[in-house]
Parts: structure tokens; C-alpha cells; sequence
């Protein structure tokens, strides 16, 4: 009878230092899978805010072109923003990083106010991800705001009189003109003090 066997003493196997390299080299590729996996999650989250944000913007551009005939006082809607604009350096300002609850309505009968106060509630903390200032403050420089620029040409005439008080001059420009633009600064993954900042210009009137 022939038995067939293997000679163990010939057999070769691992030494020590195969196996801690393969481990070594098999840490190093998990590592490198881990960091991929934070950074897509991270990509995504921020991706998704981007998202938020542009139609939170195009709504407060909706907003204000379908009420652009609405009054503040004496002055339309979009005389009385330009004005702001021009004084103040910015129509509408959030720069606020906390979340905001009650009624986002004033219950007056200007339309304006009551916009402020829905986009400042919009734009907060518990719907638009932003970061604080410093620990415990409640200011950021995520910054939210809206400007409006009233354009015309040099000597243009409105209600049969020569005006010639518009903010910005544009000899190409006949008819005043009032464009909005909404900016948006909004936090990225490259670091604490990163931004990117989201604009949209639009026709008011």
C-alpha cells in the first residue's frame, strides 16, 4: 500500500515580519478609505446647505418682484430698499446665529416688515447651518443680506421732471432701473474661517 502524505517539515509559511507588513499595508488602506468616507459625508452636508440656501434666495427674489408695487411710506417698494442701500450699505442684513421660533409675522400691514421678519426666521440657525463668531456668541460671518441699486442715465426724467439723483449712473441705462442682488455667505469644509458666497442679481421693477 502507498500512502501519500505531505512533509510538514518541508511546508512553508508567514514569518512574523510578513504578517505585521500585510497588517501594516491593510491599516494604511482603511485609513485612506476612512478619511475618503468623512470627506464625502462632509461633501454631501455641504452640498445639501448649498441647496437650501440658493432656494431660500430665489424665494426672497420672488418675493420681493411680486410685491414690487407695494409701498413704505411714500416710496415704492424698491425706491424705499435703494434708499436703505444707499444709506445704510445694505437693504436687509442677517448676520445672526440662533435659531428663532414664535410667530415669523409682525401682523402689520407692510408688506416689508413682514418679510424681514420671514426671512430672518427662513435664514436661522435651525434651517441654514452657520457658525458662531466666537464660543457662545451669537453673531457670525455666515452673513445674509440684500442690496438694491438704483440705476439711471445722467438727466433722466420721471413724472415730467429731470431727476438726476440716482445712485448709480449708466449712460446705457434710459429708464430707472432697480436691481436687487441677494448675497449669501456660506460655510464650506476647507476650514472654520472658509466661505463661499452665493449672489444673485435680479430686476425689481
Amino acid at each position: 500500500m502507498v500512502v501519500i502524505g505531505i512533509d510538514n517539515k518541508k511546508q512553508k509559511g508567514l514569518t512574523l515580519l510578513e504578517a505585521l507588513i500585510s497588517t501594516v499595508i491593510v491599516g494604511i488602506g482603511f485609513i485612506a478609505v476612512f478619511q475618503m468616507v468623512t470627506y464625502s459625508v462632509q461633501s454631501i452636508d455641504v452640498s445639501g446647505e448649498r441647496t437650501k440656501t440658493n432656494y431660500l434666495v430665489s424665494m426672497i427674489a420672488e418675493d420681493l418682484i411680486g410685491d414690487k408695487s407695494s409701498k413704505k411710506g411714500a416710496d415704492k417698494l424698491y425706491e424705499h430698499l435703494a434708499n436703505k442701500t444707499d444709506t445704510g450699505k445694505f437693504a436687509w442684513q442677517n448676520d445672526d446665529c440662533k435659531i428663532k421660533s414664535g410667530n415669523p409675522y409682525k401682523g402689520t400691514d407692510i408688506a416689508i416688515d413682514n418679510k424681514f421678519e420671514k426671512w430672518d426666521f427662513r435664514l436661522s440657525k435651525d434651517r441654514v447651518k452657520c457658525r458662531p463668531k466666537a464660543k457662545g456668541s451669537t453673531k457670525t460671518n455666515d452673513i445674509k443680506l440684500l442690496k438694491v441699486y438704483e440705476i439711471c442715465k445722467r438727466g433722466v426724467k420721471e413724472d415730467g421732471k429731470t431727476r438726476a439723483n440716482c445712485d448709480y449712473r449708466n449712460e446705457y441705462v434710459w429708464d430707472k432701473t432697480y436691481i436687487g442682488r441677494m448675497e449669501v455667505k456660506m460655510p464650506t469644509s476647507g476650514g472654520k474661517n472658509k466661505f463661499k458666497s452665493k449672489y444673485l442679481y435680479f430686476q425689481m421693477n
